[in-house]
């Protein structure tokens, strides 16, 4: 049966629906079987993942508004193990159709029970606010995940949101669990972001999750390409931030496997003793042998080559020297010489 996941919080600009889009794409991607539903009239997850849900006469509203419809007749097929639920603008209506329904609160949980056994995980992308399809998301849900912007305004925000998770437990859920809280758009550097997460770590202990998405415009522009971060740009961190999230739900629920370490290199055979002389090279081997030997000699021959080389440049230098001594002793012979032709004169 199905494990349901809200990410809820009631304040805008946290990045629920990016959270909803790649927890669902990283779930997918390793292998497990998920549906995602919409419950934002803004219908921000469907078209971020390609679906035209304005366009759509079925959506999450009518499953919500006409228990006649089944989930499964809204459902569209839109990656490998990725199933999604859609919204639009319709779906702004339907609290106030759902006020005077008896059991309102429930609706959307009966409406899920009949895909409960087709999928392994249902993740509910939440409006921002804390209205009766947040509530009807927290009554179907088993546990919720709460993006947090590392600012003051969302901070704050907590305390309402966890004060509308205790109120559905006590009367509607009793068994709702918290994940954890994700830290999102952050940026490490800052000493806002070091100091509110400090602070969000001391108000609610053991809630914050060991996984934080950093700030990046490359999730302004994976929705422009109706894509998730995950397929945009499989290596980027914020990729990798949301396979750990995935990893942390899975293992939140036992469902995690350990991936195979790499096969270790076959260990090299045993010897056999053998008798030397049956043993025959290939010929490759003796060509190769061939060629060392060829090369040493080269290498002699170049050797030699250079020691005839360093003779002759010896050899040269002595006759540069022999031809300089006579030099001088010519200009000394010519100065004697001249000396006795003045001393002539002078007599």
């Amino acid at each position: 049966m199905a494990h349901v996941i809200a990410i809820t919080n009631q304040k805008g600009g946290v990045g629920k629906t990016t959270t909803a889009i790649n927890l669902g794409a990283a779930l997918a991607e390793m292998g497990h079987y998920t549906l995602l539903g919409d419950l934002d009239p803004q219908g921000g997850l469907s078209l971020g993942l390609g679906l035209a849900a304005h366009d759509l006469d079925l959506t999450i509203y009518n499953i919500l508004t006409d228990t006649r419809i089944p989930v499964a007749g809204i459902t569209h097929h839109i990656r490998a193990h990725l199933d999604l639920l859609p919204s639009n603008i319709d779906l702004a209506v339907a609290e106030f159709q759902l006020i005077a329904q008896m059991g309102r609160e429930y609706i959307l949980r009966e409406a899920l029970q009949s895909v409960r056994n087709q999928y392994e995980y249902i993740v509910l992308d939440c409006p921002p606010s804390l209205n009766l399809l947040t509530v009807n998301a927290l009554t179907a849900a088993d546990a919720i995940v709460v993006p947090l912007q590392v600012e003051y305004f969302a901070m704050r925000g907590l305390e309402q949101l966890m004060d509308v998770v205790t109120r559905v437990r006590r009367r509607l859920n009793p068994n709702l669990e918290i994940i954890g809280i994700v830290p999102t758009m952050v940026d490490v550097r800052r000493t806002n972001d070091q100091q509110i997460l400090q602070e969000v770590t001391k108000a609610y202990p053991g809630m914050l999750l060991d996984v934080y998405v950093k700030e990046s415009i490359k999730f302004a522009d994976a929705p422009r390409h109706q894509r998730s971060i995950l397929e945009l740009d499989p290596r980027h961190d914020g990729a990798r931030s949301y396979r750990q999230l995935a990893r942390l739900v899975l293992k939140h629920y036992g469902d995690y496997v350990e991936p195979e370490p790499a096969p270790l290199p076959d260990a090299a055979p045993e010897t056999m003793a053998m008798n030397p002389a049956s043993i025959e090279a290939p010929s490759d081997v003796f060509s190769a042998n061939g060629a060392h030997a060829e090369g040493e000699g080269q290498m002699a021959d170049g050797g030699s080559r250079m020691a005839d080389g360093e003779g002759q440049i010896a050899e040269r230098e002595s006759q540069i020297e022999n031809q300089q001594a006579e030099s001088e002793n010519f200009n000394l012979e010519s100065f004697d010489a001249t000396q006795n032709i003045s001393s002539i004169s002078n007599l």
